[in-house]
């Protein structure tokens, strides 16, 4: 006959429960709002309203810095997924920041691939496509191009966009497996240069 659970193993493992829901749904919040705010800011600067004010070349480097943006977080959030625990336990144990950020990083997959692929890298690719439009339009109205050109520039920009954005995160993808540790302990060294 099986012993039944104590009534206070049911209370923990309801408190535990508990607990993981309302972090969940902090976390979910938390999201909502960094999406909000990241892509706030990053649509005024790629407005057409700033993108009409800097030459068309400073418009392209601001394009390309949005898709290397995405791509290197694409990296990330896959490394830190993917990366073994065991050298990072080594190193915290050792009581290296590194090695704990790291641990802590990877402990928290969940939340990191989320917020590197889903967050960040998700919004790159929704602005870099309204960004190649603007630019379109500026090259479009300084030009004074046909209808039928503008037409055919704007596709060729945002299917060019894409194509170099899906590529980049297949290479990404590719090079994130492979080389996972040395992208967490970079990315852990990266986090603890900000913190004092």
């Amino acid at each position: 006959m099986d012993a039944k659970p104590s009534p206070r193993c049911r209370d923990n493992k309801k408190n535990e429960k508990k607990n993981k829901k309302k972090s969940n749904t902090k976390w979910v919040v938390t999201a909502f709002l960094l999406s909000f705010f990241i892509t706030m800011v990053l649509s005024a600067a790629t407005s057409d309203q700033v993108l009409d004010l800097i030459p068309i070349f400073a418009s392209a480097l601001i394009l390309i810095a949005i898709i290397f943006l995405g791509i290197v977080f694409d990296i990330i959030g896959l490394a830190v997924a993917t990366a073994d625990i065991s050298p990072f336990n080594s190193m915290a144990a050792r009581k290296l920041k590194t090695g704990q950020k790291a641990v802590w990083l990877i402990n928290n997959a969940e939340k990191v691939s989320s917020f590197c692929n889903d967050i960040i890298g998700d919004i790159a690719g929704i602005v870099s496509g309204a960004t190649g439009a603007a630019i379109a339009g500026n090259l479009f109205l300084s030009a004074e191009l046909s209808t039928e050109t503008a037409f055919f520039l704007t596709l060729a920009l945002t299917s060019l966009i894409s194509a170099v954005t899906v590529g980049g995160k297949a290479i990404g993808k590719s090079i994130a497996i492979k080389h996972s540790t040395n992208i967490v302990q970079f990315s852990a060294k990266v986090l603890c240069g900000f913190r004092k």
